[in-house]
């Protein structure tokens, strides 16, 4: 007995996953990149500024992400949770999670964004109206290009993810295929897994 070669329609069927397994591997991957360089670059100085002392000689001073754009680090929290919300679900749940994603990302880039534009004004303490020489570091510009990474990610799965494979699909489709009508394919299919057909 030889094995029957594969159908026609598996094939196809094949051939049609393997473009939807990388569009959902680069959202995956923008996922990952956007909220991790995000996160980190948070935790960085964001911002050099003076601050003026009566009677004495100007400071120095210096703050972090945390300090001028807090929400960033949530915003890119949400963004990473992408990683895991794209491969477990399909339809409009995904095209959902994509639109979150979109979101964050935009929220990332306009903190940014106001960071940049506007130093010191971003400070949550009483005085920072007093503060001078405020400027910003590259790292609120890394937060900026990492928004809008997420932005596209985002964009993208919403508007092509229809063709994506899901967690379960495969377990579905094996389930499927044990149930339906036995063939010589089905038979050797089934002493491939370790199954006995004849049970």
């Amino acid at each position: 007995m030889t094995r029957t070669s594969m159908p026609e329609s598996v094939e196809a069927s094949a051939a049609t996953t393997q473009p939807g397994r990388r569009g959902l591997g680069i959202a995956v991957t923008g996922c990952v990149l956007s909220g991790a360089v995000a996160l980190f670059a948070v935790g960085r100085l964001w911002l050099h500024y003076t601050v003026p002392r009566d009677g004495l000689a100007d400071l120095r001073a210096a703050a972090t992400g945390h300090a001028v754009a807090g929400a960033a680090a949530t915003l890119a929290l949400v963004v990473l949770a992408g990683v895991v919300a794209l491969p477990a679900t399909r339809g409009f749940g995904r095209r959902v999670a994509g639109g979150v994603i979109a979101l964050a990302g935009l929220g990332m880039s306009y903190l940014a964004v106001l960071t940049i534009a506007l130093t010191t004004d971003q400070l949550d303490v009483p005085a920072a109206s007093t503060y001078t020489d405020g400027r910003a570091t590259a790292w609120p510009w890394v937060t900026l290009v990492s928004g809008l990474v997420a932005v596209v990610t985002g964009v993208f799965a919403t508007v092509a993810s229809g063709g994506w494979p899901a967690m379960g699909r495969r377990y579905e489709s094996a389930g499927s295929a044990k149930s339906g009508p036995v063939t010589e394919t089905s038979i050797w299919d089934r002493l491939d897994e370790g199954d006995d057909p004849t049970a």
